[in-house]
């Protein structure tokens, strides 16, 4: 237990309770500090972006679009995740995404696998002929007669590593609107998203249908290249799906729009005929943070620690992001119990 004087933890009050406050509150109590969380929704209000996401975990998919730090963050994260979802007994799979494009998009495909290579990448992409497709992926074999087999990629539950992190990362006060600059724990951080009164965040709205298909049987993630947008459709537990390809340049957090749901929904019906049949759960609605160069920050600003920006890579990028901010609480609870 880390302590000021050998019986007494070190405080850390942490404003926002979505994935970032949530794993850093997890992380810092697994290491002993007395952490508290101040979150303004309440318990049974999952609008936050974190909930809502598809948490895809894709470092090849974004290469062609994400800056080069995105993609070194990439890779710290996708290090770091199994042995934590592990512990936090969440489901999730690494084996794995699939992209294709129907007979017009071809170009777009060659394209995408163009970039990889140019990038030095060749080595973690697979083609997949007919033959190969079948073996991969046998139920969108029929539609598609080749792809790209990007190694390593997948997708984890978030909805149950938001619900095994509420027990393990301290104390949550919900239905609390906290002003960091008022706290007096050890150390303040913000974790607020878009909700942090930082004058260069933006939103970025995200939308995804969630959806039951028991006629659709697909191990892994499908990103399907279209000339307005990729389709991505993320697998659940039990055949629930999640489909997402909207990217909006909005902080809106309004009801899905019917043409969103029908471009997202038609979509997924070309890529597997079963998703007719399908039953919809929910149309989501989340809003990203985002700072101007789309990188997330973890600095200080008068006196509290800024973690914030993780863009529509919150999943893809937040280990490593979470190891940074580590390194600067350790960093300062070093001093304090040092100087005390």
């Amino acid at each position: 237990m880390r302590s000021t004087n050998g019986s007494k933890a070190l405080q850390i009050d942490i404003v926002g309770a979505g994935l970032v406050g949530r794993l850093l509150g997890w992380r810092l109590t697994k290491q002993g500090y007395s952490v508290r969380l101040f979150e303004r929704r309440s318990s049974r209000d999952p609008r936050c972006s974190s909930y809502v996401a598809a948490a895809m975990l894709a470092p090849l998919s974004e290469f062609p679009d994400c800056e080069p730090a995105i993609w070194e963050l990439a890779k710290t994260s996708l290090r770091l995740w199994p042995s934590w979802l592990e512990e936090l007994e969440v489901p999730y799979r690494m084996d794995g995404s699939i992209a294709i494009a129907h007979v017009h998009d071809q170009p777009l495909l060659q394209k995408f696998s163009r970039v990889l290579t140019k990038g030095g990448l060749q080595d973690q992409v697979q083609e997949l002929d007919s033959s190969a497709l079948q073996v991969a992926e046998p139920e969108i074999a029929k539609q598609f007669i080749k792809g790209l087999l990007l190694q390593g990629e997948g997708w984890l539950d978030n909805r149950q590593l938001m619900k095994s992190l509420e027990s393990r990362c301290g104390e949550i006060e919900y239905e609390t609107e906290a002003d960091p600059q008022s706290l007096h724990a050890d150390v303040v951080i913000d974790c607020r998203g878009f909700g942090a009164e930082d004058q260069e965040l933006r939103g970025v709205r995200g939308e995804i249908v969630r959806v039951q298909a028991d006629e659709v049987n697909l191990t892994r993630p499908i990103r399907l290249m279209h000339p307005k947008y990729q389709l991505y459709i993320a697998p659940r537990p039990d055949n629930e799906y999640v489909i997402g390809a909207t990217q909006i340049e909005s902080d809106s957090e309004s009801p899905m729009t019917v043409r969103s749901a029908l471009e997202l929904l038609s979509a997924a019906y070309t890529v597997h005929p079963g998703f007719a049949e399908a039953s919809i759960l929910e149309l989501g609605v989340g809003v990203r943070p985002a700072f101007p160069d789309n990188l997330p920050r973890v600095r200080w600003l008068d006196g509290v620690l800024q973690v914030n920006g993780l863009y529509r890579h919150g999943y893809l990028v937040g280990p490593a992001t979470i190891e940074a901010a580590m390194e600067e609480v350790e960093s300062v609870c070093r001093y304090t119990s040092t100087a005390i």
